[in-house]
């Protein structure tokens, strides 16, 4: 994680994620972690928390693996965010994940 003060200068940098391969671009969650793409064959989507407060976890995004290059998320409905996967490849599929509504949860990160 690369941290900026008020003025947009750099103050910190952490390794926040290791021992993935080829890791592209991936997005942020509405709970503010970032998912991490892996662009392989075999890749996953990892979940990563920015504090370092918790381990990165493999997430259900990536499925059965793929050679993946984003994460977007459509949260105009915060108890049911739905959740858009690139794939790296010219006839690349689109994966979309929807997280099952619940009225009494906030938005958290084992949804994912």
């Amino acid at each position: 994680g690369v941290y900026f003060n008020n003025f947009g200068e750099v103050v910190d940098y952490k390794v926040l994620l290791s021992k993935t391969k080829r890791n592209c671009s991936g997005g942020k969650t509405p709970w503010d972690t970032w998912v991490s793409c892996e662009e392989t064959g075999s890749g996953q989507c990892w979940q990563v928390d920015p504090t370092g407060l918790k381990k990165p976890q493999v997430t259900k995004l990536g499925g059965n693996g793929g050679n993946f290059e984003s994460v977007a998320v459509d949260n105009r409905n915060p108890s049911s965010p739905v959740f858009y996967v690139t794939e790296d490849h010219e006839s690349g599929r689109l994966i979309q994940y929807t997280v099952l509504p619940s009225k009494n949860r906030r938005p958290q990160w084992d949804w994912l």
